[in-house]
């Protein structure tokens, strides 16, 4: 471990017992410390202290029984047998914490190259973006949950989706060209806000946005590519939720 991760926890671990900060403070401080060991990554570990001091709530409560309590009657109860089916035709592997229904963590799907596409300040930027990602995906699983009840299809889809928008929001796949950082920027919203309006493009309208967006074809297929195989999850939610909003 370096020395500068060991100053973050060492600071995490006098924090827990200062009497001066809140109760909340403290214990979010604590559960800071308490999930190091199980992601390791010291940019979480900065993005997460600096949200505590910001005043972010960083423990998010379980979901799974929030939707047990109406049993039988919710949708996901309803429809069990072709939710099943979705998840079947979509192949879709749950994960414990899927079926456990915990909290979102989208630091738990990253995937290390993307990951380091982005170094220094700009890495830990997107870890802080991770964060208050989170945060909105849990407000949405609990909405879901509420509506339909549990089921893990909701969770899985949601945390694909808030993490390739974090990603398409804060890492660039377009190489560097004379236009600038943000000019590709621009380039790749347009091209992340096509698909996520229209999952299925077609070969034609992504050959109309690359000459639109003037970017290197294979660089935006590379994109999209990323994308759809990122969002298997999601399109299987869309189609469950789909399916238990029928008219009965």
């Amino acid at each position: 471990m370096d020395p500068f991760t060991r100053a973050l926890l060492s600071f995490l671990e006098t924090s827990i017992g200062n009497a001066n900060l809140s109760p909340e403070q403290r214990e979010q401080a604590a559960y800071i410390k308490a999930s190091f060991p199980v992601h390791g990554n010291s940019y979480r570990l900065m993005a997460q202290i600096a949200a505590l001091f910001n005043g972010q709530v960083l423990i998010h409560p379980s979901h799974r029984g929030n939707g047990l309590k109406e049993g039988g009657q919710m949708p996901v109860c309803r429809d069990a047998k072709y939710l099943q089916a979705i998840v079947n035709d979509y192949h879709v592997t749950p994960t414990i914490s899927d079926f456990e229904g915990h909290p979102i963590e989208l630091m738990s799907i990253l995937e290390p190259d993307i990951e380091a596409m982005v170094e220094g300040a700009e890495r830990f930027k997107f870890h802080q973006a991770l964060l208050k990602m989170e945060k909105k995906a849990n407000e949405d699983l609990a909405r879901y949950t509420k509506k339909y009840g549990y089921h893990f299809i909701l969770r899985a889809g949601l945390k694909q989706y808030y993490l390739t928008k974090t990603v398409a929001e804060n890492i660039n796949f377009l190489r560097q060209d004379p236009r600038g950082d943000q000019s590709r920027m621009e380039a790749q919203k347009i091209c992340y806000e096509a698909m996520d309006d229209h999952p299925h493009l077609s070969d034609r309208e992504k050959t109309i946005l690359v000459q639109a967006t003037n970017c290197v074809p294979e660089d935006a297929h590379q994109f999209w590519s990323w994308i759809e195989k990122s969002r298997v999850s999601y399109d299987a939610m869309k189609a469950s939720i789909s399916l238990m909003n029928r008219p009965r």
